[in-house]
């Protein structure tokens, strides 16, 4: 029995219930950092994450957007090419989790830089055309967190798949959102771009006929 294998038993010897629970709190642990972060910056603690502490709350939400989006994209090939099939029942929360992050993004963006000062979104975004692009992104998320039900799934039939594709452009927006900003440090930016394409290329049923090939060899 392969170490996979073993792992995989494991996991799914843990009742579906449990496993829900304990994905919901490792997932909220984030928001719960990020939520303490601004209580203790509007207690007086100004200095706690810098000059700009709005700049960094919308930083921080951003980037646990990105990484659930990329968790959330992860699901399909590891069910695919290392046959974990138990990760698939949590596909649907891990995908929420990723809307709820991108949603607390757009809301930090909102109440930190924005103000709540609507009348200035033109300006802002002739200054940050990347924010169409995100907003794009979180348009198709909700779309997609909307039909996410099973009652979604049949009403829609067939074209509840075509739909859930856009999940492969929002996380191109995504990269080209976060590409934009790149000012001085372009690791990250790089990095997370470079991650959604490998998820993307293996997601492709073509590069899991060239992993099984590559096994047999």
């Amino acid at each position: 029995m392969s170490i996979l294998t073993a792992i995989s038993n494991k996991i799914t010897s843990v009742p579906v219930l449990w496993r829900r629970f304990t994905i919901t709190g490792l997932s909220a642990l984030p928001a719960i950092y990020i939520l303490q972060l601004v209580v203790r910056i509007q207690t007086g603690e100004w200095d706690l994450l810098g000059p700009e502490p709005g700049k960094a709350l919308v930083w921080l939400t951003g980037t646990w957007a990105f990484n659930f989006l990329l968790i959330a994209l992860a699901v399909t090939p590891l069910y695919r090419l290392l046959n974990q099939r138990w990760v698939l029942v949590h596909r649907r929360m891990v995908g929420l989790w990723a809307f709820l992050y991108t949603s607390l993004h757009a809301l930090a963006y909102a109440t930190f830089l924005l103000q709540w000062q609507w009348a200035d979104i033109t300006s802002e975004i002739v200054k940050r055309p990347y924010l169409l692009l995100g907003t794009g992104a979180w348009m198709i998320l909700l779309a997609l967190a909307l039909t996410s039900t099973r009652w979604a799934q049949k009403s829609l039939g067939k074209r509840w798949k075509t739909l859930h594709k856009l999940v492969y452009f929002a996380a191109l927006l995504a990269s080209v959102h976060y590409l934009l900003q790149i000012r001085a440090g372009w690791f990250e930016p790089v990095l997370y771009t470079v991650l959604t394409l490998v998820v993307l290329l293996v997601r492709n049923r073509r590069f899991e006929g060239f992993w099984k090939k590559s096994d047999k060899m």
